[in-house]
């Protein structure tokens, strides 16, 4: 009897032993991991098992650069670590509110705050500080009982404003909160919401340079041309900070196009592609998972910069993938990167007009960007009852969707799954109006019709001039006030004419096809530094340009 005593004590030291050992080697291994990552920094220390920790850090800054797949593996591993680890449930639930592109999977997040208990007293009892309190019943909240995202948002941004209140200085509290101000701004327009994220986000910044949802949320708080000069230390800062996140590569990018810095375009988005291409590969995903939306940017980049053979490329590798899949997505995508190739290139007689993409489950501006470039292309080649027929179709197309007066799918976010937008159908509607009437002055303007041109385009201009700006490279082809100019410069009223090109290039900084025009309405003026002076900037985005760009200064 004392003989299996001792043997079954033997076992016992030697079980506590091994799992001692196993414990320390893993708090080793996590303490290797935390350093072999470039995410940025952040200083929040969870109530949890040290083995755990640095998983649930890892997870939070990958959150915080909006990787929220990658995020969501890591809470989950802290939680197999440390069951008790309570901030990783939510640090799992919250990868599923992508606050900033208005989305979220309720049932998943739902399901991450279940793993942590099933009643909402019972999860927060588990919550070992104020702090981290706090968090839980904020996060009761936006996947609370309400059957409408919008009320439980606003609860939820209540809660964190309490929240921040009482913790103003610790750094996740104000990230969060901050966060949870921007999504609760559905119109882009709420300045004094916009102002107080602000606020809240440069303190954060001012406190942590490092801190990677403070320079991430500043982008897209200025991400529009007329207050992106506010941006662009983040833009420059993030985009050095950050570099094994896909998302903090290319999100830079925003501010550089608002601010019409092609080089810088084009560099973060290059390096985006390359950094997602790594990820699909590693993680073994589908054509589907690809990073389009960087490959989009970067091919508008290329356009502006006159490198027209290899944003052609990129066009050809995105029609080899279309073609093996039925993705709305990848076919959107596609049909955005042929409309700006042809409409920044002139390439009207090019294969690239060749290539047909089925347009079902886009919105209607979409819709409608497609029919425009058809018509275009139809245009040019002087086939002029084909063109009517494409602007019976335009109209057809955006009465319909007017009247059905449902949610629509946006592909223009990072999101790798169309969001479905229950707000903002009239936008859609207007810059879908815009093309039809930008078509209109467009075919007068080629049967020599000035008179009707101006009047059509007026139209256009009043128009758009009331939609919002969009970020990225624009739905709308070719603004308004550019085709505007164009026409001026046909009627011979160049003074005029530079005025709607300034125009142009307050809404696109820096786009060259508005400088071109802007130069050409100079010159004809016989304006010879003025002109020099347009024509050095434009040559400053065509630097490396291919010739048939160039050969457009003379």
């Amino acid at each position: 009897m004392n003989q299996n005593k001792r043997k079954d004590g033997f076992m016992y030291s030697n079980v506590k032993t091994v799992y001692s050992f196993l414990v320390i080697f893993l708090c080793s291994i996590s303490m290797v991991l935390a350093q072999e990552y470039h995410l940025g920094k952040i200083n929040f220390k969870a109530t949890g098992d040290e083995v755990a920790l640095p998983y649930f850090e890892k997870g939070l800054l990958l959150l915080h650069n909006f990787e929220y797949e990658d995020a969501a593996r890591e809470f989950e591993m802290a939680q197999l670590l440390d069951p008790n680890l309570v901030m990783a449930y939510w640090g799992e639930a919250m990868c599923y509110n992508q606050a900033l592109w208005f989305q979220q999977d309720l049932k998943k997040g739902r399901g991450a705050l279940y793993k942590l208990g099933l009643k909402a007293p019972e999860r927060l009892e588990k919550a070992k500080t104020e702090v981290e309190k706090g968090f839980i019943s904020s996060i009761e909240l936006l996947y609370g009982d309400d059957a409408d995202i919008k009320i439980r948002n606003h609860k939820y941004e209540d809660s964190m404003a309490n929240l921040y209140k009482d913790h103003p200085e610790n750094e996740e509290v104000a990230a969060f909160y901050a966060l949870s101000i921007l999504g609760n701004c559905y119109t882009g327009e709420e300045k004094e919401k916009y102002d107080l994220a602000g606020r809240v986000i440069m303190k954060l910044n001012a406190t942590n340079p490092q801190h990677p949802g403070a320079l991430n949320y500043m982008i897209h708080l200025y991400d529009d041309p007329a207050t992106a000069y506010k941006g662009k230390k983040a833009a420059d800062d993030y985009f050095l900070l950050a570099t094994d996140s896909k998302y903090a590569l290319h999100a830079p990018s925003h501010i550089f196009l608002d601010n019409g810095d092609w080089d810088k375009v084009v560099g973060s988005n290059e390096a985006s592609w390359k950094a997602a291409e790594t990820w699909v590969k590693k993680n073994k995903k589908s054509l589907e998972d690809r990073d389009y939306h960087s490959l989009w940017w970067l091919e508008y980049g290329y356009l502006q910069e006159g490198k027209y053979k290899q944003a052609l490329e990129l066009i050809s590798n995105m029609n080899r993938d279309a073609r093996y899949s039925k993705s709305e997505r990848m076919r959107f995508h596609l049909a955005m990167m042929r409309g700006h190739f042809l409409v920044e290139s002139g390439k009207w007689f090019s294969d690239i007009t060749q290539i047909t993409i089925p347009t079902m489950g886009f919105n209607v501006s979409a819709k409608n960007m497609c029919f425009f470039v058809d018509a275009m292309t139809a245009m040019e080649k002087n086939d002029f009852p084909k063109v009517e027929w494409f602007l019976n179709q335009m109209t057809d197309q955006r009465m319909v969707e007017q009247n059905i007066k449902e949610g629509f799918n946006d592909f223009r976010t990072y999101s790798t799954k169309p969001i479905i937008r229950n707000t903002g159908l009239e936008q859609e509607l207007m810059m879908a109006e815009v093309m039809e009437w930008e078509l209109k002055a467009l075919l007068a303007l080629k049967t020599n019709k000035l008179d009707e041109a101006q009047e059509y385009i007026r139209k256009a201009v009043d128009l758009e001039d009331k939609t919002h700006y969009e970020p990225g490279p624009p739905v709308v082809l070719k603004p308004s006030h550019e085709i505007f100019g164009e026409i001026l410069i046909a009627a011979g009223n160049n003074q005029e004419a530079i005025k709607q090109f300034d125009l142009a290039l307050q809404r696109a900084p820096n786009r060259s096809l508005s400088l071109l025009g802007k130069y050409n309405a100079l010159k004809n003026m016989g304006e010879a530094q003025k002109a020099t002076q347009i024509k050095t900037m434009l040559m400053k985005n065509w630097k490396n340009a291919d010739e048939q760009a160039l050969v457009l200064v003379k």
